[in-house]
C-alpha cells in the first residue's frame, strides 16, 4: 500500500469488518504453505467466514476505531484474521480441524467472540460448544421435562380420582338394587 488514500480505505474496510463480526480470531500463519492456505480459506468460505491476511499497523488502527482495543497487542508477526459474521464459533471448529491435520500450525493468538475475549487455549475450546440452535433445543427440553412430569402426575391423580368415583357409583347402584 503506497498511498495514504489506499491505507485509509484499507483501515475503513477492516474497521467495518471488525464491527460487523460476531467472532474475530487472530491466528499466526507463519510456516503455512500456499496449498494449506488455499484449503483453509476454502473451509472458512464454506462456513461463511472471511479469512484475510492483514498488515499489522493498519489492523491495529482498525481495532482502535472499532473499539476492539484488546486485540491490538496481539497484532505481531504474520497474522491471519478469521471474521465470522453469522456463527461466531465456526472459525474455532475450522481451526481445530486444520490443526488436527497440521500439527503446530495456525495457532490462535486471541479471539473476540460475542463481546468476550478468549486467550489461545480457550479460543480452541469454543469449537467443542454445540451450535446455538442445539443449545436452545437442549434448554427447551430441560424446561419442558418438569412440566411434562407435572402433567403426567396430575393426569395420574385425576385418573385415580375418576376410578374411585366410578367405583363409588357402582357400589351405590349395587346397594340400591
Amino acid at each position: 500500500m503506497s498511498t495514504r488514500q489506499e491505507r485509509t480505505e484499507a483501515i475503513g474496510v477492516l474497521e467495518r469488518e471488525f464491527k460487523q463480526a460476531k467472532g474475530i480470531y487472530l491466528t499466526d500463519i507463519n510456516r503455512i504453505n500456499v496449498e494449506q492456505m488455499t484449503k483453509l480459506r476454502n473451509n472458512f468460505r464454506k462456513k461463511g467466514v472471511k479469512y484475510i491476511v492483514v498488515k499489522n499497523t493498519l489492523a491495529r488502527i482498525a481495532c482502535e476505531k472499532s473499539e476492539k482495543n484488546e486485540l491490538a497487542p496481539f497484532l505481531k508477526g504474520t497474522i491471519g484474521v478469521a471474521l465470522a459474521s453469522q456463527e461466531s464459533m465456526a472459525p474455532a471448529k475450522i481451526i481445530k480441524d486444520f490443526q488436527k491435520e497440521n500439527k503446530e500450525l495456525l495457532p490462535v493468538k486471541v479471539a473476540h467472540v460475542d463481546g468476550s475475549v478468549f486467550g489461545a487455549q480457550d479460543a480452541i475450546k469454543l469449537a467443542d460448544i454445540p451450535p446455538r440452535e442445539v443449545l436452545l433445543s437442549q434448554l427447551l427440553g430441560c424446561l419442558q421435562a418438569p412440566l411434562a412430569n407435572l402433567a403426567g402426575s396430575v393426569n395420574g391423580i385425576l385418573v385415580k380420582f375418576a376410578g374411585t368415583l366410578e367405583d363409588l357409583k357402582n357400589k351405590k347402584q349395587s346397594e340400591a338394587h
